[in-house]
């Protein structure tokens, strides 16, 4: 089975009448749609997210197309399922998990597609891409950070640069001295003490200039004790 991202995301999708190269993902397979039939001239993206060489989109993609309300947000998805993560535990859901919790739990053989965003308003889905193993595509999109690409990393650095994140969360430091430096919260530094706080910063600097940095720290929690 060739696995997309629209397949993993929505694997049951209704076949239509069509075949062809679908104008979306690429993919040749019987049971595609008409594009004219999904979009009209008012679409946008058009020329960014398709072919227009292709007439026809497969069952795949038309189906998450469709459902725009479902799938403009945070998405993982493996032939196991499909979930919607979030970053605070304050909204955690049953199809709602964690974001933190899923990429700890997450299995590194399994293909997935990661898209991981602050802003559920943009159609991201077409332009994320499948991954496998420790090397890990994910399209992230922070318009408050100025990123909006696909990133890829190690799954198990994230892990780790997630670890160490946290640990200074919970001692006490906000996000913003975590992305450039515990010596800037003074205060925080004196109630954690400067030479654990030394530690802390000595590992978070070798970590910020990589490409797992920013994802971990965006997902990043206290602990379950504690207010997110």
């Amino acid at each position: 089975m060739i696995y997309t991202v629209s397949r993993l995301m929505f694997p049951d999708a209704p076949a239509g009448t069509e075949n062809g190269i679908c104008s979306i993902c690429g993919t040749s397979d019987d049971g595609q749609y008409l594009r004219n039939e999904l979009l009209d001239k008012t679409s946008a993206n058009l020329t960014s997210i398709f072919n227009m060489l292709s007439p026809v989109i497969c069952r795949y993609c038309v189906a998450v197309w469709r459902e725009p309300k479902k799938y403009h947000r945070a998405v993982y998805a493996d032939p196991a399922g499909v979930l919607f993560p979030v970053i605070s535990r304050d909204s955690v859901t049953e199809d709602r998990p964690l974001w933190a919790d899923v990429i700890r739990a997450m299995p590194a053989d399994q293909y997935r597609v990661i898209i991981l965003t602050t802003d559920p308003k943009k159609r991201t889905w077409p332009l994320a891409r499948v991954s496998r193993g420790d090397r890990c595509t994910i399209f992230l999109h922070d318009p408050s950070r100025g990123i909006s690409n696909n990133v890829q990393l190690s799954l198990d650095r994230w892990r780790e640069t997630l670890a160490v994140i946290e640990s200074a969360y919970d001692a006490g430091f906000a996000k913003p001295a975590i992305a450039t430096s515990l010596y800037t919260s003074h205060k925080t530094a004196t109630v954690v003490g400067i030479e654990r706080t030394r530690q802390m910063e000595r590992e978070l600097a070798s970590m910020r200039s990589l490409p797992e940095f920013s994802p971990a720290l965006i997902i990043a929690q206290k602990g379950s004790d504690e207010s997110a």
